[in-house]
């Protein structure tokens, strides 16, 4: 891409209007994180990747022609009437105050005696002094090993201290799946301390009315007022539930479905750039217990509908075949006691191609699309590789004599960085095949060994791709790595190479570029295509 398409591509997007709520969705993200990519790769190798990628939807989506044709027309046939309430938040609706109810636990005797004498006075210096407020209590357990203690003993609490927690503090039984391994202290803090607004929607449908389907909790304050068109909002939520219900033939609603639009973003921090420390403030969005399901951030609000709604209905799997995680560990430069959750790449994959069925209005569209996706993609796992050091692609996906192991380049993953980027990816890249072998017609996976094999040899089909190889080199190349002395500082200014650095600062405002590349650099967002409800603060 020359100089002066790029300038004017990213002014163009700097300028933009808003826009017009007769569209179907914004590609803003896509369509910048395609030039980014274009503009850090040989342009022959960006060519014949493009032409590549090009191939494999075409494939896919002739292939799955019937299929996807019969995902929108369930799509297209969800009749519902929808209402929605604004309520007020009373004792058992409020986010629990959880820094009282863990100071309250930490003087139980029955609750204390799990913790050693000298973890006993950090607790009580740091959530019971009189010096403690809310906020360093909240980075106390973040930051903490023992805050992860505190969360492990809270789950383990007998029935008669719950009774009394309940009784106590009765809004912990309407939000009990907010305390979880995969919910960050800092969401946590953020729900307590900023959420004062209750909408509850209501639906007609199929002859009955389910009263409060979804609970959408919101601020309520001049700064972080979010604008919400609550009725076009609630259809593009409900219209996400029910498709299942449609498409699968089956009559199964969460018993409380509870989503918080809070603004937190999904980027690279201080801790991933110093420790290659995946945390789940960086990866996660929301939670199922198989009952329940909660989200708490606006950020991909409607792909994480699909994701945690595929995990409800069982359209993945629980058990993980050992020999896939030994093939995993065998075959990539990664760490070897993480947990990876094979379940969240097949998950995540099916919320990727839901989420553009649901945001294209055509098989066309629909092709266009999954072509930015997968760049974009492309573009998330060049960046998690760089920042772990990978020179080459190599020297992540394959072991040999040649490239041993480096312990130096092995990120730590307290959520599936491995699974919802990585994994995705090789799956995202053999649609065709992964439709075929793995899954049944209602896109459940089908869990035999010979699709175990199959996911495997999709990984293998990935992993030693040449297009991938080609373009992976030329991106980390490109992007380098970033000094880890001085951290702070980049990740203020987190850019690409000077390459792409001396294209886009030539005549065009400064200010507003570095803000889009900052943000662009930064945001671990899993999918880029989204409702143009969101567009303003996609990123």
């Amino acid at each position: 891409m020359n100089n002066t398409a790029f300038q004017k591509a990213v002014q163009k997007l700097s300028k933009s209007k808003p826009i017009l709520k007769s569209k179907t969705y914004s590609s803003n993200i896509c369509k910048l994180s395609s030039s980014l990519l274009e503009s850090i790769v040989k342009p022959e190798t960006y060519s014949k990747y493009k032409k590549h990628i090009s191939d494999i939807t075409n494939k896919f989506t002739t292939s799955q022609n019937l299929l996807l044709n019969e995902i929108i027309n369930s799509k297209n046939t969800i009749n519902f009437t929808l209402t929605f309430t604004e309520v007020s938040l009373d004792a058992y609706t409020i986010v629990p105050p959880f820094i009282d109810i863990f100071r309250y636990l930490i003087t139980k005797p029955e609750f204390i005696t799990n913790f050693s004498m000298n973890e006993k006075h950090l607790l009580e210096n740091n959530l019971l002094s009189s010096r403690s407020t809310i906020e360093s209590c909240y980075k106390f357990l973040e930051t903490e090993q023992l805050g992860q203690k505190i969360l492990d003993s809270y789950y383990k609490i007998d029935s008669n201290l719950k009774s009394e927690l309940i009784a106590k503090f009765p809004s912990i039984e309407f939000h009990s799946l907010l305390i979880n391994s995969f919910t960050s202290f800092k969401i946590i803090e953020d729900l307590e301390l900023r959420i004062k607004k209750l909408v509850t929607f209501s639906v007609e449908w199929q002859g009955r009315k389910i009263e409060n389907l979804v609970y959408m909790f919101m601020y309520d304050d001049d700064i972080t007022k979010i604008d919400v068109d609550y009725k076009t909002l609630g259809q593009y939520i409900i219209e996400r539930i029910l498709f299942f219900n449609n498409f699968l033939k089956i009559d199964k609603l969460p018993s409380k479905f509870i989503i918080f639009l809070t603004d937190k973003k999904k980027e690279i921090d201080e801790d991933v750039i110093m420790h290659m420390h995946f945390k789940t403030i960086n990866i996660n969005t929301a939670v199922t217990n198989g009952r329940d399901i909660i989200i708490y951030r606006q950020q991909e609000l409607l792909k994480s509908i699909f994701h945690e709604l595929i995990h409800f209905h069982n359209l993945d799997f629980r058990q993980i075949p050992n020999t896939i995680i030994q093939y995993l560990i065998k075959t990539h430069n990664i760490k070897p006691d993480n947990e990876y959750l094979l379940y969240e790449c097949v998950t995540e994959a099916m919320a990727n191609i839901l989420n553009n069925i649901f945001l294209s209005g055509n098989i066309k569209d629909f092709t266009h699309n999954l072509k930015l996706e997968i760049f974009y993609s492309t573009l998330q796992v060049a960046k998690i590789l760089n920042i772990c050091g990978y020179k080459k692609w190599n020297e992540f996906s394959s072991l040999d004599k040649l490239n041993n192991s480096n312990p130096k380049k092995h990120f730590k993953q307290d959520s599936c960085v491995m699974s919802y980027y990585i994994l995705k990816y090789y799956i995202m890249m053999n649609l065709d095949t992964y439709f075929k072998m793995c899954l049944d017609t209602k896109l459940k996976f089908i869990q035999s060994t010979e699709s175990f094999n199959n996911l495997i040899n999709i990984f293998d089909l990935a992993r030693n791709n040449i297009y991938i190889k080609k373009i992976m080199d030329n991106e980390l190349s490109s992007l380098g790595s970033l000094s880890k002395n001085k951290t702070i500082k980049h990740l203020k200014k987190y850019k690409l190479k000077t390459k792409l650095n001396n294209k886009i600062n030539n005549k065009i405002n400064n200010k507003i570029n570095n803000k889009i590349n900052n943000k662009i650099n930064k945001t671990l967002r899993m999918t880029c295509l989204e409702s143009n409800l969101f567009s303003k603060n996609s990123i």
